[in-house]
């Protein structure tokens, strides 16, 4: 991918500080009563984005629906899209990730990226479709997307490395991935940088940003499979079922089998007893 400009030199863009980045708003959000909040909003002439992601932060429900307002515009995924697309940015993709809590099989992130104007029906945040309905949109989606592109983070190095940093490693790899022409990308929850161009993560981005909804399809489906190939191997976890997640029947399994290499052994309830490996080896 070819390193651009950041569209915003101030760090606020990534949701590292606390003050706004629009010049003459140089405030602290979290201090201001909503009622001031929901003035300046409709006070401004554009969207303010690095705004808009503090707020999306903020400890207040009723402050967080103000932003995702702002987010959406009364919209449907594909054109929510259309808040980053300004002066020369066209080219908008979206990121989410995969298997953060399971306790065994690797993480996988995606990122995914449409033509400006594209609308796929259905896409949504893949946690709320059905399985057979993900399968049918990860078809769509790779018909139809300019770029696709997935990375997976092993169990072994989720140990070694934490679950965060294996997470956004992931995310990373995936969207330097892309197809070169991508200007800009929004990911769900987390901000990342050293991506060539700009990653903004703001919360629920898998249910408000339609390029954001498929790669969480994309990242699920690719997953999934990966876990039913290894239940072909594991059959006694049932992986095919619980997909490396918590289970009963999956908790009683490593009781009784112990975990195989591909569990997270870092995890709490994978080693069996008290028994615990620690993060930081000497």
């Amino acid at each position: 991918m070819v390193a651009t400009e950041p569209l915003w030199q101030s760090p606020v863009a990534y949701g590292l500080t606390r003050k706004p980045v629009s010049p003459g708003i140089d405030i602290d959000p979290s201090r201001l009563p909503v009622k001031q909040i929901r003035e300046l909003l409709a006070s401004l002439s554009k969207p303010d984005l690095g705004l808009l992601a503090l707020l999306s932060r903020d400890r207040r429900v009723s402050v967080r629906r103000l932003a995702y307002h702002c987010w959406t515009g009364g919209g449907d995924l594909a054109s929510n899209e259309d808040i980053f697309r300004e002066g020369d940015i066209s080219f908008v993709a979206g990121s989410d990730e995969a298997g953060r809590g399971a306790l065994a099989g690797p993480l996988a992130a995606a990122a995914v990226m449409f033509e400006p104007g594209f609308a796929a029906a259905d896409v949504n945040d893949s946690k709320a479709l059905l399985p057979e309905r993900r399968e049918e949109l990860y078809d769509l989606i790779l018909d139809n997307a300019v770029s696709v592109s997935v990375a997976f983070v092993d169990s072994g190095l989720v140990d070694r490395w934490g679950v965060q940093l294996a997470n956004l490693k992931a995310l990373g790899d995936a969207i330097r991935g892309l197809d070169a022409r991508c200007q800009f990308v929004v990911c769900d929850h987390f901000s990342l940088v050293g991506c060539g161009v700009p990653v903004l993560g703001l919360p629920r981005a898998d249910a408000t940003f339609q390029s954001v909804a498929a790669a969480s399809i994309i990242a699920k489906v690719e997953r999934d499979r990966v876990m039913r190939s290894l239940h072909q191997r594991f059959p006694r976890y049932n992986f095919a079922g619980n997909k490396g997640y918590g289970t009963e029947e999956h908790m009683l399994a490593l009781q009784r089998y112990g975990p195989t290499p591909f569990h997270r052994v870092t995890f709490n309830g994978v080693l069996p007893g008290d028994e615990e490996i620690s993060l930081w080896r000497s």
